[in-house]
């Protein structure tokens, strides 16, 4: 399935469509947003990542790490998931390795109070997690890391 990007070249009937840079088909990069999927058990942090991102970038939410496999599992789209660490059920590194079993290629952005846990450090270092980000956090700060990893 293609979409057409449509770029205007000098005069208004000129248009040509260009490949999209990350899935090489046809497609208009005007109106796709990359999509993240945000995990956090507390709605308030759901609520502002989703606000605070929503502008740039088209937001999945999931309570927990079961949610956010099932829509790993329908979506292929996620580029990024930004997840807390300590949820109930599985952890946010737990959700990572078991996320990554079948897509390797899913980055994990882990947002935490507790970044020196030795779960989550073990995970940075053997790359189930590319990134950790201590609460609290600043808006600036996070939308630096995820636009150098969606690069």
């Amino acid at each position: 399935m293609t979409c057409p990007i449509i770029i205007s070249l000098s005069w208004p009937r000129h248009r040509t469509a260009i490949p999209c840079p990350r899935t090489r088909a046809a497609c208009d990069l005007s109106t796709e947003k990359l999509h993240l999927l945000v995990v956090d058990d507390e709605p308030l942090n759901r609520d502002l990542l989703r606000r605070l991102l929503s502008a740039d970038y088209r937001i999945s939410v999931a309570e927990d790490a079961d949610e956010a496999l099932a829509i790993l599992s329908r979506e292929d789209g996620v580029a990024l998931v930004l997840c807390d660490h300590l949820m109930p059920g599985k952890t946010g590194v737990e959700l990572a390795r078991t996320a990554r079993e079948t897509r390797a290629d899913l980055q994990f952005l882990l947002l935490t109070g507790y970044d020196q846990d030795d779960e989550v450090v073990e995970a940075k270092s053997d790359g189930a997690i590319v990134e950790v980000l201590s609460k609290p956090w600043r808006s600036t700060e996070l939308r630096a890391l995820i636009a150098r990893f969606l690069r």
